[in-house]
């Protein structure tokens, strides 16, 4: 496995961990608010989808391409989710916390993060 592979697969991994440790449990207390789709975001260009798909099968964390912002290539890091309101988004903020680190101070060259937020 080629280092770029093994760092994205690192960051996806992290990323994850950081959701699942984020989850503030089962209850209405702690999932009310609105439904939504919130999901991390990011894109690597330059980077071939092979590396990021190699990245993500070794991690075990998805990552699906889309076409977003004037058919840039992103992905879509489907880290852990659970609930459907403010439980899900406490879990994806904190994996999007990770991959913005990550941009930030530059560890993962080139990559560029957001979180998406999508009220259903």
């Amino acid at each position: 496995m080629s280092e770029r592979i093994e760092q994205l697969a690192n960051l996806f991994r992290n990323a994850a961990a950081a959701a699942v440790a984020a989850d503030p449990g089962e209850g209405l207390e702690n999932d009310g608010g609105t439904c939504n789709m919130d999901t991390p975001a990011f894109r690597l260009p330059g980077v071939p989808a092979s590396v990021v798909a190699e990245a993500s099968t070794s991690a075990g964390v998805p990552a699906e391409s889309f076409r977003w912002f004037g058919g840039k290539v992103w992905y879509w890091l489907r880290v852990p989710l659970h609930g459907q309101a403010n439980r899900r988004s406490t879990m994806m903020t904190a994996a999007q916390r990770v991959l913005d680190r990550a941009q930030e101070s530059g560890e993962v060259a080139g990559l560029e993060s957001c979180g998406y937020y999508q009220m259903d």
